[in-house]
């Protein structure tokens, strides 16, 4: 008896042949690819550092080099409390500025995050966000995987 349970935890130990693994993942042998590289991409990443406890903003390009749209989500760093998706918009003579839930980043384009357009909110700015300091921010999108780049910190003027 002892040498069948101990048979029978060794073939639990072993790999599956290759079509028990296809049986199980319904993938007829091909497995997604892990190390795909994601079309996206961020460049001349940078957060405005306001005096006092004011909010910062993040300005930067996302670029999709990729066929289908993508949409971010969402954004997060260490360096804030909270990190939002916002839109400044100049109609009429009157600024205003919103959350937004969502942008598109259309296939072979990109979308500009600059003063007066969209950009990063950041509430409640901590410690490590303090002028020549550079901070980690991750991107988070709908059917792709997170991005993060590192941003530098500038004062008001951008400089």
């Amino acid at each position: 008896m002892r040498n069948k349970i101990f048979l029978a935890a060794l073939l639990s130990l072993a790999p599956l042949p290759a079509f028990a693994a296809d049986a199980m993942t319904g993938m007829g042998g091909a497995m997604p690819p892990t190390n795909k590289p994601s079309p996206l991409s961020l460049g001349d990443g940078w957060i405005r550092l306001l005096p006092g406890n004011l909010p910062a903003a993040g300005y930067f390009t996302l670029r999709n080099n990729g066929a289908a749209k993508a949409t971010l989500t969402g954004a997060d760093t260490p360096a804030c409390g909270m990190l939002m998706l916002h839109k400044s918009d100049d109609k009429g003579g009157m600024s205003s500025m919103e959350d937004v839930k969502s942008v598109d980043v259309p296939g072979g384009g990109q979308v500009q995050f600059s003063p007066g357009g969209y950009h990063l909110m950041c509430m409640d700015p901590k410690p490590a966000l303090k002028l020549g300091a550079s901070v980690p921010v991750t991107l988070s999108f709908r059917g792709a995987p997170p991005l993060t780049a590192r941003f530098d910190v500038r004062g008001a003027t951008g400089k």
